[in-house]
């Protein structure tokens, strides 16, 4: 089975994650899911080794093995791809098989891996003659696949600071290094964000239209030419209209705990608000188009959707 825990801070996370291994969970097992919603704040460019966290936790929830993941109450909330999408960008082969190593390499760029020689962190790989290097998000070592024509001759973890092999594995899973992902209908996006663009730069005061025209006719260039760039999760509600948080990702008969509902209440529409007042100020500034809160963060009352609930409130 499957558990959500949802706390209130980084701090709650941190003291629940200890218990719960002073208790005997193993601690291949926990998982925490931090918030992202600050890269929404400012264009930054998110730091791979930051983002394997919440990837991690996120494919934790839809692979088969049980787990207990930890979250803010903000990013139990946030917006992120939906299960189908998620489920699709696995990349998975173990030793013996074929692989198609072109292919392979496609399809890391399309989930937001990027080449780097030598791999130092997560959402990285390189190729040398019939020897790939990948670091996976959501992993603690890179991996290093040796290749005899198309067959996985082996696949070993090694140390990216020495470059030296540690020990040899089976199999591995690749999880995309970015929570959005081009969707092959970039074209229709581009046209619907063009149009918006023309409107509301019109709207605008001459310095923040120039600025709007600038900063959006950029992203629309990197978005025509599926090149993941830093404000490429402002787009998110485009690219995956359907896309839901953590919590739509559990299968029937997970649980969700709620450490001091109350308080969860209070902390997200606190985010609520804070979010809420930073988008509508980069919309005046001329830096993103016009958006809602709720299309990078749903509400609170979104923790009811959920039938296994358990509510935790200290006496």
């Amino acid at each position: 089975t499957k558990t959500i825990v949802v706390v209130a801070s980084h701090e709650r996370a941190l003291a629940w994650e200890a218990k719960l291994r002073l208790t005997g969970v193993r601690e291949q097992s926990v998982f925490r899911l931090p918030s992202g919603v600050s890269s929404l704040f400012e264009d930054a460019s998110p730091e791979t080794a930051a983002l394997s966290d919440p990837i991690g936790a996120l494919r934790a929830l839809i692979a088969p093995p049980p787990c207990i993941v930890i979250a803010t109450a903000a990013a139990a909330l946030e917006r992120t791809l939906p299960p189908d999408v998620l489920i699709d960008a696995f990349i998975d082969f173990r030793v013996g098989s074929s692989l198609d190593t072109d292919q392979l390499i496609r399809q890391l760029t399309n989930l937001g891996y990027e080449k780097a020689e030598p791999v130092r962190v997560p959402g990285q790989f390189s190729r040398r003659g019939g020897i790939l290097d990948i670091y996976a998000s959501g992993e603690d070592l890179p991996v290093r696949v040796e290749m005899f024509g198309d067959e996985v001759e082996s696949i070993r973890r090694f140390d990216p600071a020495t470059q030296r092999s540690i020990d040899p594995i089976d199999a591995v899973s690749f999880a995309p290094s970015r929570e959005t992902l081009f969707t092959g209908a970039e074209d229709d996006t581009c046209a619907l964000i063009r149009q918006t663009l023309d409107h509301e730069a019109a709207m605008l005061p001459d310095e923040a239209s120039q600025r709007l025209e600038e900063l959006v006719g950029s992203d629309i260039d990197a978005l025509k030419a599926r090149v993941f760039f830093d404000r490429l999760d402002l787009y998110r509600p485009l690219l995956h209209p359907d896309s839901g948080c953590a919590l739509d990702l559990l299968e029937d008969g997970s649980l969700v705990v709620l450490e001091e509902p109350l308080e969860l209440e209070s902390v997200s529409a606190r985010s609520e608000e804070e979010l809420g007042q930073a988008l509508q100020a980069r919309i005046s500034r001329g830096e993103i188009l016009d958006c809602k809160v709720n299309d990078y963060l749903l509400p609170p009352e979104h923790f009811a959707s959920r039938r296994e609930v358990l509510a935790l409130s200290a006496m």
